[in-house]
């Protein structure tokens, strides 16, 4: 008995050996037979082979005659298996493959037998050009019953591929509507970097994944985020399409501040994942989700001073109210956060609609911080260091003076500030009683965003060009009266929207500061000034030979023209170049380059001729002036001297 004993241990112990080098997780063996190879296999080929063969071993492990099958994983097995190893195979369709032996039998004297696998390359692209998903597949076959000595052909196929780009789309909402383009490009194999030409023309689908609210949540949780989904009623995908022989294809999304219902989106930051979904005839698409952010804000919070992208410049606007303002009104501080919101909407709006010529460069944006809204109490702000007017966000305080009978107001237009680098527009908005509030924030009845859109035009370094106009009364040389052309920036700043707009000067102006820090409407001035002017004397159309040549300002502080300020004469030729600056426009050297501000509004030439003693005129106002400079040293780019021109006719 103990003979037997013995041998029976023997053999169990050869039994187990033989089973530990067929099973490298030494799990107990279910089956008498293993893989040589088990766990993952590589399968690599090309979409474009004929056929993919390989041997696959299967070793006896027992010890006598017995039967055994070839099977692939169920889908019960595949999905155990990727829950423990991390992976998301899928196993490969029936079709797509081929065993030579899934029965096999082994005698005594069989240790190990082969079978032939063989994939099929164009059958299995088939089925991945018409998947609705990307997919890893892979072919897991068990001996028998059992899996976890199984081996997974992890298929590694190299196909054209159309994927989208993987560079994230992040769409501000500035405007009521706005488009960003979306792009896809083919690829020779999945891992490629460098597109290829579109193997035939395309026209596919952009498409929200049907578990978009789980993605969320897991995108959310995993970024430590907060966004929300765009609803679908805000926006508009296009189809992707591109031409065969083009290395791009493109779609658009069109995102609208209103949805369909009519109601305003929500200021939040939003998310649109999107996939390519259909068929392509010639390439497999790429199903693999993409971000597209929204941000719908007023806020502006991740934008800093003297933001100018080259289409829109931002601008954060520091609020303040008057304390006796304030208390009169009898409302808390969501009252007037909600109004003024509301009341810098229309005045971004108007200050853009004025653009009716269509040369303002740039979208422009003012912020309102309706969040912390100061509530003043004296005639002055500590501009500089103050921790409620960062420096680096704001160049500009709002004040608003309610109440008319006190001591406290901050009315009375812009105040610019160098040193500080932050301005003050202080407007009255003054109310009779609590009710009059809703009047005076109600941009229908208000007028205050007409007066505060003039005055944010000297915010961006305009002056105000009716201080070249000139009556007849105040004409003492030739009674003429002169009005400037027509602008927001001459007195008309009240008309409506369609009856006065930004001048051509005015726009100039505009575009030239962008977003800079002006702090003076004569630092713009004195910088574009035209250097040189060159005037032409004639007579009935007739150049004149010799002449002389007189200048009558209207200077800074007065409201006449009166005396000459400086005479010229030249005995022979039609024609005189003059220094544009100094003495014309400006007393000396040391006032342009020191006192920008004390520059003639406006000039009145007279040429006398020589031959025979009649004289012409012309008003030369300084914004005509400045606006040549503009052209040559902002919009031209001139390298030479600026020079304004002019023509003066004796008749």
């Amino acid at each position: 008995m103990k003979y037997y004993n013995i041998l029976f241990c023997f053999l169990l112990s050869v039994i187990v050996a033989f089973s530990s080098a067929c099973n490298d997780n030494n799990e107990e063996a279910g089956n008498l037979a293993c893989f040589q190879r088990s766990g993952y296999v590589a399968a690599e080929f090309s979409y474009q082979d004929d056929n993919f063969e390989q041997t696959m071993t299967v070793l006896n492990r027992g010890m006598g005659t017995f039967n055994t099958q070839i099977t692939p994983y169920t889908q019960a097995e595949m999905a155990a298996y990727n829950q423990k190893n991390g992976t998301n195979y899928h196993v490969m369709p029936e079709g797509t493959y081929k065993l030579s032996e899934t029965n096999l039998s082994f005698t005594d004297s069989e240790k190990a037998k082969n079978i032939l696998v063989t994939m099929y390359p164009n059958k299995l692209f088939e089925v991945i050009r018409k998947d609705t998903e990307s997919k890893q597949y892979a072919l897991p076959l068990k001996v028998g019953s059992r899996s976890n000595s199984g081996a997974i052909y992890v298929v590694n196929m190299n196909y054209p591929v159309l994927k989208l780009s993987e560079e994230e789309i992040t769409l501000r909402m500035v405007n009521e509507e706005e488009e960003k383009l979306i792009t896809a490009c083919t690829y020779e194999e999945q891992e490629a970097t460098e597109p290829i030409p579109n193997k035939g023309n395309i026209s596919l689908d952009l498409a929200i994944p049907n578990n978009a609210e789980e993605w969320l949540k897991e995108y959310n949780t995993k970024n430590g985020t907060g966004y929300q989904l765009l609803p679908s009623t805000a926006y508009e995908l296009d189809k992707m399409t591109g031409t065969e022989g083009e290395e791009q294809c493109s779609a658009s999304i069109k995102v609208k501040r209103t949805l369909s219902s009519g109601e305003p989106l929500g200021y939040d930051n939003y998310i649109v994942p999107i996939k390519l979904t259909g068929i392509d005839n010639k390439v497999a698409v790429n199903h693999d989700i993409h971000i597209i952010k929204v941000i719908n804000t007023n806020e502006y919070n991740d934008v800093e001073r003297e933001y100018d992208d080259g289409k829109n410049c931002i601008f954060h606007v520091k609020i303040a109210i008057d304390k006796p303002g304030y208390e009169m009104s009898g409302r808390d501080m969501r009252y007037f956060q909600e109004k003024i919101a509301i009341q810098w909407e229309a005045i971004t709006e108007r200050f853009n609609a004025l653009d009716k010529n269509g040369l303002l460069k740039r979208n422009y944006i003012f912020v309102p911080d309706v969040k912390d809204i100061i509530v003043y109490d004296e005639n002055y702000f500590n501009r500089k260091d103050n921790p409620r007017i960062p420096y680096r966000k704001f160049q500009l305080i709002a004040c608003y003076d309610f109440y008319e009978d006190d001591d406290i107001s901050m009315g009375g237009g812009y105040s610019g500030d160098i040193k500080s680098g932050i301005d003050i527009i202080g407007l009255k908005a003054y109310c009779k009683d609590a009710k009059e509030f809703d009047r005076v924030l109600n941009p229908a009845t208000s007028g205050f965003e007409e007066a505060m859109v003039h005055e944010l035009g000297h915010f961006r370094g305009l002056i105000d060009t009716y201080w070249c106009e000139i009556s007849k009364s105040n004409n003492t040389i030739t009674g003429e009266a002169f009005s400037p052309e027509w602008g927001n920036m001459m007195g008309a700043c009240y008309q409506p929207i369609g009856k006065v707009w930004w001048s051509d000067y005015e726009s100039y102006v505009l575009n030239a500061t962008g977003a800079k820090h002006c702090g003076a409407s004569s630092t713009i001035m004195a910088q574009y000034f035209p250097d040189d002017a060159e005037f032409t004397i004639t007579e009935n159309g007739e150049p004149v030979e010799g002449f002389t040549l007189n200048f009558y300002p209207k200077d800074y502080s007065g409201s006449k023209i009166e005396k000459i300020s400086q005479s010229y004469t030249q005995e022979n030729g039609s024609k005189i170049t003059l220094n544009a600056k100094v003495p014309l426009f400006w007393r000396s050297q040391s006032w342009y380059e020191n006192y920008a501000y004390t520059f003639n509004r406006i000039l009145l030439a007279e040429a006398i001729s020589k031959k025979t003693g009649k004289k012409g005129y012309i008003f030369i106002p300084v914004y005509e002036v400045h606006k040549q400079g503009l052209i040559d040293k902002f919009v031209n780019s001139i390298t030479g001297h600026s020079v304004f021109k002019a023509t003066i006719d004796i008749k």
